[in-house]
């Protein structure tokens, strides 16, 4: 009993922290740390990893993922962003899909696809998406808690359902890669939007978990779908409540924090 306590969590040691992660947290987590290491050794260029489409047409079809992973070489830059993969996709998988891991998954997929079309629009056209799909990670978590208060960098705080907005004027003002940041706000947006939103104002789920993959999630045994309800209590009240009076709108609301 004391091995699996420490393997979930409750010993002290960074391999305690590492196995206390939710499964699909902890997967993303080690495969952009992976890549980081092994492009900054020269296992792995980075050419071959990035996506691009006259490539992907050939059937060099792992770039369509490979370039989610990659957040860049040994930086602080990286760093801060896989901590962010730590600190929004934790509390999404173990709390708000605590008991629907499937449509966790489904969710990162949406964003993916979504990104990936947005690459043919030239403004959003660049070969490696792992930071837009982070900053989505970031925007989901904010709707989904959205009264949490958030210390940025020490010298203000906000709360969570403005932080991406926050980071997102801060890196207009400090010259950073502000496109990545917003294609991550729209791509979570659009998600959240014909999720949750738009079932609140009275329309339909158009975002259904696909059930052949609810039964390889159920089957591969990942996360907690053992007592997984029909769909959680705070979506099922969404979906139920009438359209406001004064008409929908599309980024109107504060979210709502989903226990799964």
């Amino acid at each position: 009993m004391a091995g699996r306590n420490v393997r979930q969590g409750f010993g002290a040691t960074p391999a305690d922290f590492y196995y206390s992660l939710p499964p699909i947290t902890r997967l993303y987590a080690t495969s952009a740390v992976a890549a980081t290491v092994a492009v900054s050794l020269g296992l792995v260029s980075p050419y071959t990893l990035m996506l691009h489409w006259p490539s992907v047409f050939k059937l060099q079809v792992w770039r369509l993922l490979t370039n989610f992973v990659f957040l860049g070489g040994f930086s602080m830059k990286t760093v801060i962003q896989i901590i962010w993969i730590l600190t929004y996709s934790k509390p999404l998988e173990a709390a708000t899909y605590q008991f629907n891991p499937a449509d966790y998954i489904f969710m990162l997929l949406v964003g993916m696809v979504s990104m990936l079309a947005a690459t043919f629009i030239p403004f959003f056209n660049s070969p490696f998406l792992a930071s837009p799909l982070v900053f989505m990670l970031l925007y989901v978590w904010s709707r989904e808690f959205p009264t949490n208060n958030v210390s940025i960098w020490g010298l203000f705080n906000v709360q969570a359902f403005y932080l991406p907005f926050c980071f997102l004027g801060l890196n207009v003002m400090l010259g950073g890669n502000w496109v990545a940041d917003l294609l991550g706000i729209l791509a979570g947006h659009l998600y959240y939007f014909l999720k949750v939103l738009h079932p609140a104002a009275g329309g339909q789920d158009l975002l259904k978990t696909p059930a052949f993959l609810t039964r390889w999630v159920q089957q591969a045994g990942i996360g907690n779908p053992a007592v997984r309800p029909a769909a959680p209590p705070g979506r099922q009240q969404a979906q139920a409540a009438p359209a406001a009076p004064t008409g929908f709108r599309a980024f109107g609301g504060t979210g709502r924090r989903l226990n799964g």
